[in-house]
C-alpha cells in the first residue's frame, strides 16, 4: 500500500500540474442514460453526485460555449461514452455506438480491443475469441446488467453477439458492492437498445458484403432493428426487435515447429558442434489450417410499459445460435532423432540446456539452422472435420419504481446455453523413403518441405487410424435479484444501495471415448512406412473425390492432399464399416462427464457520502458485499492401476466476504481524483474443477494427451487498489492517467506433466492453485477533436491509450517442482491504440492500430528453452470510412488487418525456435446503413 500511495502522489502532482488551466465543461448523461438496466450498477452511476448534480449542471452549461461545435454522430457517441466514464461510481470505460449498427466492428469482441486496458486475441478459427482486462482472463460478462455465459464456461463468447446489436459495452476494471462478483480482472456489461431509447418510431438496416483474402469469399453481413414506442389508456409501451447475421468463410493456417530438443543421430548419440556444443532441434515440423463457414444469427427484442411516472414494467431477451463447419487438415514429419541429419547448420544462438532432470542439462546448447533427413521416418497429413452448432439464450422480466427518495427494482431471468463439436478424423501417412528438408526459420517460421514434392502423389499415401470423437456442453441459470436505493438527503451520507441475488447455475458436459481404430488392412509389420500394407493404400480403399489439395503459405509454398471434409461427413458411416465399427457416432466416455449444479445467494449494502475536504467536494462509496456458494459436483474418479471408472460427488459450501470503498475529489468540475479499493474473487471454471482424466492415446510419433481438472481448487482472491486522475477539458475530449495493484492469492494456471499410465506415455494438462502474486501497472488515455484547426482539418480527431502492466505469481514451474516466481500468463507489459478519427461533410472515418507486446501464452512439458512458450501477437492497423449520402442513408467501407500482420509463438524467449506462424486474414467490406 505504501508504495501505491507514492505512485498516485507522483501520477497526481505530474498530471495537475500539466492540466494548470482547468475549464469547465458540459458533462450531461446521454439522452438514454435514463433507460438502463434495472440492476443498481447499471442505473445509479453518477447518484453519488446527485445532491449537487442539477445545481453543477446549470453552471456548467452557464460557462461553456459549445455555439460552434456541431454535434455529429461520432462525437455524439465520444461524449457519452466519456459521461459514462467521468460520472461512474468506479473506474470505468465503454465504447458507445454512434448510431444504431455503427460500431466499426463485426463483433463485440472486436469492438472491445479499442477500449484502455483490454486485449484481444484470434483463435484458430479465425475470429477474436479471447478477451482479457489488464492481462487477465478472469472477467464477469452481463448483459444488459444479468449475468450471461456461453456453454459450460462461467463467461460469454464476446464473438456470439455482433456489434450491431450493442448500444454500449462498459469495462468496469474496479469493483463496488452492486456489481456481480466473479472477476478479479472486472465486469464487461453490454447494453442493448431498448424501445424507450428512441423518441418514437425507428427502423434502421445495415448491410455489408465482406471478402476475406484468405478465406476467399465475399460474405454478407447485416442487421434490421425496428421499434416504436405508443401513448394508451394504460400508458406508455414500447417494443423493439432486432434481428443480425453473420457469415463468414474464413481460412486461418498455422506453419509450426515441434518442441526443440538435443538432436540425435539414428543410433541415439547426441549431435555436437566442433567446439563440442550440443545442438538443439525442432521434434518435427507441420501444418494446422483451418477451412470453415461459420454462420451466426442473432435476434432481441424489448417491451417497456409505463403506467405511469413512477413505474416501468420491462421484458427482454437475446437469441444467438452458432453453426460452424470447418476442415482442419494436418500435414507434419518427424525425421529428428529417426535418423541422421545431413546438410546441417548450427546458428551461434547458444544457452545452457534447460531440460529438467535431462543428463544434459546445464551443458551448453546451440539452435539449428537448417538440416535434412531422409529415411523411413514418419511423415503424414490428416483431415479433422469438425460439426460445430450452439447457442445462447436469455429472457428477463422485471419492474423498476421510484419515489421522492427510495427507488427499487426487481428482475427475473433465465438463461440458457449449449455447444456440440462432432469431430471425424482420418489420418493417412506417406510411404517411404521420406526426406524432409529444413531450409531454418527466416520469417521467423518454420520453412520447411518434403523432397521430391512426394505428397502430392496420391498413390503414396497409406491409410492409418481412425479417430472420433464429440463433446456437448449445456447450461442453464435461474437469477433474481431486488436491489434499491434510498435518497438519505444527509450531512455526510447521501444514500444507501441495498439488494439481494439468488441463482441457480446448472453445467452439464458429455464427451466421447477417444481411441484410434486400426486401418482395415491391419496396421502391418515392422516399420509401416518402410513397408505399408498394400490394403491399406488410400487409392486402392477410397475414389478418386478422397483427396483435396490444401492451400500454399510463405512457409509451406507447394500444396499437399488430404482428405475432402465434404467426403468425409458425407460418408462418416461407411468410412466407420470399413474400419470396423459400428454406425452412428462413439459411445460416452465417464472420464469425460461431470455435472455441476452451484447455488449463490447474495447480498449487498453500501453507502454513498458527499462532503468537502480542504472546501473541495468529496464523494465516494462504503460497502459490503456478502456471497454464500453451494457447490454440488458429479463426475467421475479414475484408477490408473485397474482403468475404472468410479462415480464421485464433491460438495462445497462457503461464505465470501467482499468490502469495497472509493473516495473521489472534485478539484473543479472538469478535474478530478478517484481512489478505489476493493476485494473480489474468480471461480474456477467448471470444467477445472473436474477430477477425471480423460485419456487420448499416443500415435507413432507422439505421446499420449490427458487432461484432468482439479476439484481442490480455491476460488482466485484479489486485494484490487486503482488510483486516477481524470481532466475533461471538452465534451469529447479528456486526458486520464492511472495506476492500479493486484494483489492476487491462488491463481490458477495450467501445467502440462509427462506421466504413466497404464504403460503408456501420456503429457497430462490440469489446473493448479499457482499461489501469490501481484499484478500492478498503469495506464494513459487521450481524446480529443482539433475543433481550432481551420476548415477541414477541423474534423480531426484523435484516441490515444496506453497500459503498461507487469506481474508474477510464486509457483512451481512444473507439478512438483520448487516453486520459483514466474510472470502470469497472458500478460502482455504493453499494451495501447491509436485512433485516427475525422467528422466533417459528411465523412465519418477511423482509422485505428491496436498494439499489444509479447506475452507467455502457456506452461509447457520442460524443454530445452525451459517450460513456457510465448506469443508475438498480430498488431492490426483497421479502417472504418462512412458517407452520408442523405439523411436517412449511409455507404460505408472497412477493412482490417491493412499492413497483414501475422501471429509468432516461440518456445521459450528469442526468435531463434518459432513454433507457430498463424497467418491472420485481412478484409475488406463495403455496405449500406439505412435509417428512419
Amino acid at each position: 500500500m505504501y508504495r501505491n500511495r507514492i505512485s498516485v502522489t507522483i501520477l497526481a502532482a505530474a498530471i495537475a500540474a500539466a492540466f494548470a488551466p482547468a475549464y469547465a465543461q458540459d458533462t450531461q448523461a446521454p439522452a438514454d442514460a435514463g433507460t438502463q438496466s434495472s440492476t443498481s450498477a447499471s442505473t445509479q452511476d453518477g447518484q453519488a453526485k446527485a445532491k449537487s448534480g442539477t445545481a453543477q449542471s446549470e453552471t456548467k452549461k452557464k460557462v461553456v460555449d459549445l455555439s460552434q461545435v456541431t454535434v455529429t454522430p461520432l462525437r455524439q457517441s465520444l461524449e457519452s461514452a466519456q459521461s459514462l466514464k467521468q460520472d461512474a461510481r468506479m473506474v470505468v470505460d465503454s465504447i458507445v455506438a454512434e448510431d444504431i449498427g455503427k460500431l466499426p466492428d463485426n463483433s463485440v469482441a472486436d469492438a472491445m480491443q479499442r477500449i484502455t486496458g483490454v486485449q484481444v486475441a484470434q483463435g484458430f478459427q479465425g475470429e477474436t475469441s479471447s478477451v482479457v482486462i489488464r492481462g487477465l482472463p478472469n472477467v464477469v460478462t452481463t448483459l444488459n446488467g444479468r449475468e450471461i455465459f456461453s456453454g459450460v464456461g462461467r463467461a460469454f463468447a464476446f464473438q456470439n453477439l455482433p456489434a450491431t446489436a450493442v448500444k454500449t459495452v462498459s469495462v468496469y476494471k474496479s469493483s463496488e458492492a452492486s456489481l456481480l462478483d466473479g472477476g478479479i480482472a472486472g465486469v464487461v456489461d453490454m447494453q442493448l437498445y431498448r424501445p424507450f431509447d428512441f423518441d418514437g418510431a425507428k427502423v434502421a438496416a445495415t448491410y455489408t458484403a465482406t471478402h476475406a483474402k484468405y478465406g476467399n469469399h465475399t460474405d454478407p453481413n447485416f442487421s434490421v432493428l425496428a421499434s416504436d414506442r405508443w401513448q394508451t389508456g394504460i400508458g406508455e409501451v414500447g417494443a423493439l426487435v432486432n434481428a443480425s447475421f453473420m457469415a463468414q468463410h474464413y481460412q486461418y493456417n498455422a506453419v509450426w515447429g515441434d518442441f526443440p530438443k538435443v538432436l540425435t543421430d539414428g543410433t541415439g548419440a547426441p549431435v555436437r558442434t566442433d567446439a563440442g556444443n550440443l545442438v538443439a532441434a525442432p521434434n518435427g515440423f507441420g501444418a494446422d489450417y483451418n477451412i470453415g463457414y461459420r454462420q451466426r444469427p442473432e435476434l432481441n427484442y424489448a417491451l417497456q410499459w409505463k403506467p405511469n411516472d413512477s413505474t416501468e414494467v420491462y421484458a427482454e431477451g437475446l437469441y444467438d445460435w452458432l453453426s460452424d463447419d470447418y476442415n482442419q487438415p494436418f500435414y507434419f514429419s518427424f525425421p529428428v532423432g529417426a535418423v541422421s541429419p545431413s546438410n546441417l547448420t548450427v546458428s551461434d544462438n547458444c544457452y545452457a540446456d534447460q531440460l529438467t532432470g535431462s543428463p544434459f542439462e546445464g551443458q551448453t546448447v546451440c539452435d539449428a539452422a537448417s538440416g535434412t533427413w531422409t529415411g523411413n521416418t514418419y511423415a503424414a497429413t490428416s483431415t479433422q472435420a469438425h460439426v460445430q452448432h450452439g447457442h445462447d439464450m436469455q429472457h428477463a422480466v422485471g419492474v423498476k419504481w421510484q419515489g421522492d427518495r427510495l427507488r427499487l427494482s426487481s428482475d427475473l431471468s433465465y438463461g440458457q446455453t449449449s455447444f456440440n463439436d462432432n469431430t471425424f478424423i482420418v489420418d493417412t501417412f506417406l510411404k517411404g523413403p521420406v526426406t524432409t528438408v529444413w531450409n531454418g526459420t527466416a520469417g521467423n517460421q518454420q520453412n520447411w518441405s518434403l523432397g521430391n514434392n512426394q505428397q502430392l502423389d496420391p498413390n503414396n499415401y497409406y491409410l492409418n487410424g481412425l479417430f472420433q470423437t464429440w463433446h456437448t456442453e449445456r447450461g442453464k441459470q435461474w437469477a433474481w435479484r431486488g436491489d434499491g436505493n434510498l435518497d438519505i438527503n444527509g450531512s455526510f451520507l447521501s444514500y444507501l444501495d441495498f439488494g439481494l441475488r439468488y441463482a441457480d447455475h446448472k453445467a452439464q458436459y458429455n464427451g466421447s471415448v477417444e481411441i484410434s481404430t486400426p486401418p482395415p488392412g491391419g496396421a502391418g509389420t515392422g516399420n509401416i512406412v518402410e513397408t505399408p500394407n498394400p490394403a491399406n493404400q488410400v487409392t486402392a480403399r477410397f475414389p478418386s473425390s478422397y483427396f483435396c489439395s490444401m492451400p500454399t503459405t510463405s512457409a509451406i509454398p507447394v500444396s499437399w492432399l488430404t482428405g475432402c471434409f465434404n467426403y468425409l461427413t458425407a460418408n462418416a458411416d461407411a468410412i466407420r464399416g470399413l474400419y470396423g465399427l459400428p454406425a452412428g457416432t462413439a459411445p460416452v466416455n465417464p472420464g469425460r462427464y461431470y455435472n455441476i449444479d452451484e447455488k449463490t445467494l447474495a447480498g449487498y449494502l453500501q453507502a454513498g457520502y458527499d462532503t468537502t475536504l480542504f472546501g473541495l467536494p468529496v464523494d465516494g462509496l462504503l460497502g459490503m458485499r456478502v456471497e454464500r456458494v453451494k457447490r454440488n459436483l458429479d463426475a467421475y474418479s479414475f484408477n490408473a492401476a485397474t482403468s475404472v471408472y468410479s462415480p464421485l460427488s464433491v460438495g462445497t459450501n462457503e461464505p465470501v466476504y467482499l468490502p469495497n470503498a472509493s473516495f473521489n475529489l472534485h478539484f473543479t468540475d472538469a478535474l478530478q481524483l478517484r481512489l478505489v479499493a476493493a476485494k473480489t474473487i474468480t471461480y474456477p471454471g467448471f470444467g477445472q474443477l473436474n477430477p477425471s482424466i480423460s485419456l487420448n492415446p499416443g500415435t507413432i510419433n507422439r505421446a499420449g494427451a490427458a487432461a484432468s481438472g482439479n476439484p481442490n481448487l480455491k476460488p482466485i482472491k484479489s486485494n484490487n487498489y486503482d488510483a486516477s486522475l481524470e481532466w475533461y477539458f471538452a465534451p469529447s475530449g479528456y486526458v486520464s492517467g492511472g495506476v492500479f495493484y493486484r494483489d492476487i492469492n491462488g491463481y490458477i494456471q495450467n501445467y502440462v506433466t509427462d506421466v504413466t499410465i497404464n504403460g503408456e506415455a501420456y503429457q497430462l494438462s490440469s489446473p493448479q492453485s499457482a499461489g501469490s502474486g501481484h499484478l500492478d501497472g498503469a495506464e494513459v488515455a487521450y481524446q480529443q477533436f482539433f475543433d481550432f484547426l481551420p476548415g477541414a482539418l477541423s474534423g480531426l480527431g484523435v484516441q490515444l491509450n496506453y497500459t503498461y502492466i507487469d506481474g508474477s505469481t510464486r509457483s512451481p514451474q512444473f507439478i512438483g517442482g520448487p516453486e520459483v516466481a514466474s510472470p502470469l500468463q497472458n500478460v502482455s507489459k504493453r499494451n495501447g491504440n491509436a485512433v485516427l478519427m475525422y467528422e466533417k461533410y459528411g465523412f465519418s472515418a477511423r482509422l485505428a492500430y491496436n498494439y499489444r507486446s509479447r506475452f507467455i501464452d502457456f506452461f509447457t512439458q520442460p524443454t530445452v528453452a525451459g517450460n513456457h512458450d510465448e506469443i508475438e501477437p498480430a498488431n492490426q492497423l483497421d479502417l472504418s470510412v462512412g458517407y452520408d449520402v442523405n439523411p436517412y442513408t449511409t455507404v460505408i467501407l472497412s477493412a482490417t488487418n491493412l499492413t497483414g500482420q501475422d501471429l509468432h509463438q516461440y518456445w521459450g524467449d528469442g526468435n531463434s525456435r518459432p513454433r507457430d506462424i498463424r497467418y491472420q486474414d485481412r478484409t475488406v467490406g463495403v455496405g449500406l446503413r439505412f435509417k428512419l
